[in-house]
C-alpha cells in the first residue's frame, strides 16, 4: 500500500479455519477501500494461517502475523501495535460485516467530531451457517454513556466498534488472558468502558454486523467469561467510585442471567445453576425471572440423571423470557417493567 490506511481492521484468529475466509472476505468487501487487514494467528494448530496467506497473495491490504498462543486480548493488542490507521476496527474471526459498515461508522465519527472516540452499530445473531437467529440489537443510546455501559454491554460484540486509534493509545489496550487470571470474554467490554469514561460514543442505527453463535466449546467458556467479568468490573468499580453501587449489582445480575442461558445451551449444567444463584444473589429482583428457575431446574434434573441432552442448534437471545403459562407471563412482564425503569433511570431517559 502506497499510502497510510484510514482504518486498520484487526482480526485475532485461533483455529479459525472454518470461518476465517468469510470474515476476511467481509473486510475486503468494505466500500471504504482505504483499509488494512491485519490477521493475528494466535498459535493456531489448524491451517488458519495458510488460508489467510492464500488470500493475501491477491490482496496487498492483508497482513498475516503469527504468534504463540496468548489469548484474544493479547492477539488484538499485537495487531494494534502493527496498525497504521487512524481508526481501529476489531473483527472476530467468525463474524462478518455488511459492506458499508466501516464507511458509515467513519462518517458518523467525522460528523460527531473529536470528542467521540467510539462509534457502534447494531448487530444480529447468525448461526453456524450464517442464517439469522432472529435476534438483533436495538440500543439507541449515544453521547455520554459511562453509566449505561457499566450496567449493560449494549454494544454487544467485539466486532461492532470503530475506535479512534489515539483513544486506545491513551486509554490502554485490551486486557490479556493473563491479566484476567486465565479468563477471557469481557476484554472488549472493558475497553469500551474505558473509552466511555473519557469520550463520547456515537451510533449508526442499522444492522451492519453478523455475530456468529456457536455451541463449540461453550461449556468451557462460561467459567472463563465469569472470571473475565469479575476482573473487568472490579477494576471499573475502582475507577468509578462516584457511580451508585446499585448499577454494579444490577449489572452483575444481568450478566450472570446471560450466562445461565449460555451454559444451559452448552450443556454445562453445573455452571447454569451457579450462574442463576449468582444472578439472584446480586439482584434479588431476578427471583421474578421464570427463565432462571426453569433452566436451573432442568439443569438439576440433567445432573441427577447423569444424562446430557443434545446442544441447541438454534440459540435463543438471552433476554428472551421462557414462559409456560399466563402466570409466568405476568411475572416476566413485571420484571421487564422494573428493568426498563432501571435502565431509564441510569441513561436519563
Amino acid at each position: 500500500m502506497s499510502s497510510l490506511p484510514t482504518v486498520s481492521v484487526i482480526i485475532a484468529a485461533f483455529n479459525a479455519r472454518r470461518w476465517i475466509g468469510l470474515s476476511v472476505a467481509s473486510a475486503q468487501s468494505q466500500t471504504l477501500r482505504e483499509i488494512e487487514i491485519i490477521v493475528v494467528d494466535d498459535g493456531s494448530t489448524d491451517d488458519t494461517s495458510e488460508v489467510v496467506a492464500g488470500m493475501a497473495k491477491n490482496d496487498s491490504r492483508i497482513r498475516l502475523i503469527r504468534q504463540a498462543n496468548a489469548g484474544v486480548g493479547a492477539a488484538r493488542n499485537t495487531g494494534i501495535r502493527f496498525a497504521r490507521g487512524r481508526y481501529i476496527a476489531p473483527l472476530d474471526a467468525d463474524d462478518v460485516w455488511e459492506p458499508e459498515k466501516l464507511e458509515r461508522q467513519l462518517d458518523c465519527m467525522k460528523e460527531r467530531g473529536e470528542r467521540t472516540a467510539l462509534v457502534y452499530c447494531w448487530h444480529k445473531w447468525i448461526d453456524e451457517k450464517g442464517a439469522s437467529l432472529g435476534y438483533k440489537s436495538n440500543s439507541t443510546i449515544e453521547g455520554d454513556v459511562r453509566s449505561a455501559i457499566m450496567l449493560r454491554n449494549f454494544i454487544g460484540s467485539a466486532s461492532v466498534p470503530l475506535f479512534r486509534a489515539s483513544a486506545i493509545e491513551r486509554a490502554g489496550p485490551y486486557l490479556t488472558r493473563d491479566e484476567q487470571y486465565g479468563g477471557q470474554g469481557c476484554e472488549d467490554w472493558d475497553l469500551s468502558i474505558r473509552i466511555a469514561e473519557k469520550w463520547e460514543v456515537g451510533l449508526v442505527d442499522d444492522v451492519l454486523v453478523g455475530y456468529r453463535q456457536s455451541n463449540a466449546c461453550m461449556s468451557s467458556q462460561v467459567p472463563s467469561m465469569a472470571m473475565s467479568y469479575q476482573v473487568v468490573m472490579d477494576q471499573a468499580r475502582a475507577r468509578n467510585r462516584d457511580l451508585p453501587e446499585t448499577i454494579f449489582r444490577w449489572a452483575e445480575g444481568h450478566f450472570h442471567s446471560y450466562l445461565v442461558s449460555k451454559s444451559y445451551d452448552g450443556c454445562d449444567y453445573r455452571s447454569c445453576i451457579n450462574s442463576a444463584a449468582r444472578a439472584i444473589l446480586s439482584d434479588p429482583m431476578l427471583m421474578l425471572n421464570q427463565r432462571l428457575h426453569e433452566l436451573s431446574f432442568k439443569s438439576l434434573v440433567w445432573l441427577l440423571t447423569g444424562k446430557r441432552r443434545s446442544p441447541n442448534r438454534r440459540m435463543l437471545a438471552s433476554s428472551a423470557p421462557v414462559v409456560d403459562d399466563n402466570h409466568a407471563v405476568a411475572r416476566i412482564s413485571l420484571l421487564e417493567k422494573i428493568q426498563a425503569r432501571r435502565w431509564a433511570s441510569v441513561v436519563g431517559a
